[in-house]
């Protein structure tokens, strides 16, 4: 490799790298952390990249003098006129010339973002110079741009191997093994590169989505603290802070970052849908009602099911008017327009609050209607069965009962409501079996104690 010639100590070939690479396009490859792997962008990271430290003579290719006339040559050509200095290039390349040609033209794929053109000229850099230590680095960089994480991280790792250690290496190292789920590994290439650069928040992200996946909830928590410092205003930090505190089983404190969020302007109908969840655990069904409404307004996609689900659990502990007043919410969202499935779903809840409204012709007939169109619907079924169990039509009820029993999601909870409905009736007997064989599928200590209290009763209705 030549020597330097200018004050700064750049070689021209040092200076052709420089220029060759001011635009390298690595904002695309990016892992599910919205602003993990930003770093690419800071002026250290692009500095290293573009190789304006200077060369490594053992592990830089040599030019010759012939090369040396062809780089003065394209550095003003690649200033004025990049495409031109690629053909300039690839007609100088030959098997016999340096790899410093190849790798060169490589970095100029790379500034027209042609990555898989840029890969091959690399790996041509090393067949050619095997130690050539940027151009694995290079390498290793471009082959995460087109998520070969694996190769990539062979590729950084032989970078290590030559001498080129350095925080940004061992960062690119702990996004490769996150990607590949080695969350161990990927913890502690990233503790690695925080010893470089301590102040890096890219590196302390990278540990807490490692913490994160590996349930050390208690420091992930803590190290999201410390970024949430840095920059209060990042909403992803406060939310996966939220699923640490859900992973302690904090969820007051979860629901705190969530409505830090949401006052951001930043929450979206899954924070929503997921902060009032909470509020429905803690039976706050005001707030819960209010992060359900705010989640079907907020969502873009429209998607229907979440907030049909939403009215299900307002009317399902009983908030009847709020879940109706959600059904409301989403027929005029929607425009009325849903496939057979969740028209008929949205037709159950209305239903269920007309039945607690005291509208129960009107519900049955609707529930009536439902089955009818779909014979597997479970909840009408039990519905229907329920209605005409209160109202002393055994024979209707009973074959409402017999039919949600048929259904495998519905099995046991039918076989226990009807056991209920015929002990109320004080036909023991009967619902004993029923109990029996829900208790064989799926066990549970309330349902024996009620089996063996049944039981009993049975032995004294024969005496």
């Amino acid at each position: 490799m030549m020597k330097p010639t200018n004050k700064k100590g750049r070689g021209a070939l040092g200076l052709l790298l420089v220029l060759g690479l001011l635009a390298p396009a690595l904002g695309q490859a990016q892992p599910s952390f919205a602003s993990t792997m930003q770093f690419w962008k800071d002026p250290e990271f692009i500095n290293k990249f573009m190789a304006s430290y200077g060369v490594k003579s053992e592990v830089e290719p040599k030019i010759n003098a012939e090369e040396k006339e062809l780089f003065d040559e394209l550095i003003p050509q690649i200033q004025a006129d990049p495409t031109q200095a690629v053909v300039m290039l690839i007609e100088a390349i030959t098997p016999e010339s340096s790899a410093a040609l190849d790798f060169t033209l490589a970095n100029l794929y790379v500034q027209a973002n042609d990555y898989p053109k840029a890969v091959a000229q690399y790996r041509e850099a090393i067949r050619k110079f095997p130690d050539f230590q940027r151009a694995h680095m290079n390498l290793g960089v471009v082959l995460i741009q087109l998520n070969q994480h694996v190769e990539a991280q062979k590729e950084l790792v032989r970078t290590l191997e030559l001498g080129g250690e350095d925080g940004n290496i061992y960062g690119l190292i702990g996004y490769c093994h996150l990607i590949g789920e080695k969350y161990l590994s990927a913890e502690a290439a990233y503790r690695k590169a925080t010893l470089f650069s301590p102040d890096k928040l890219d590196w302390k992200l990278g540990i807490a989505q490692c913490q994160l996946q590996q349930q050390k909830y208690g420091e992930c928590v803590t190290l999201f603290g410390e970024l949430i410092q840095a920059k209060p205003d990042n909403a992803d930090y406060w939310l996966h802070q939220a699923n640490a505190y859900l992973g302690l089983a904090e969820a007051t404190k979860a629901a705190t970052n969530y409505e830090v969020v949401r006052r951001m302007g930043k929450a979206d109908a899954k924070v929503l849908n997921q902060l009032a969840d909470i509020y429905i655990n803690e039976g706050t069904y005001d707030l819960a009602f209010a992060a359900y409404r705010d989640a079907a307004a907020a969502d873009e996609g429209r998607e229907v099911a979440p907030p049909i689900r939403a009215a299900d659990i307002l009317i399902s502990v009983g908030e009847f008017d709020r879940g109706n007043s959600l059904l409301a919410q989403i027929r005029s969202i929607h425009k009325n327009q849903f496939n057979e499935a969740d028209w008929l779903k949205i037709l159950q809840l209305e239903a269920r609050v007309q039945l607690a409204n005291g509208e129960e012709a009107k519900a049955i007939k609707t529930l009536e209607q439902i089955v009818d169109k779909d014979p597997l619907d479970g909840e009408s079924l039990l519905l229907l069965a329920d209605y005409y169990g209160r109202n002393d039509n055994v024979e209707k009820a009973g074959l409402f009962y017999q039919r949600a029993e048929q259904l495998d999601d519905f099995e046991v909870r039918a076989k226990i409501t009807h056991a209920q409905f015929l002990v109320h009736r004080s036909q023991y007997e009967k619902a004993v079996p029923l109990l029996k064989s829900a208790q064989a599928k799926r066990p549970r200590d309330s349902v024996q104690r009620y089996l063996d209290q049944v039981v009993k009763l049975a032995r004294l209705a024969k005496r």
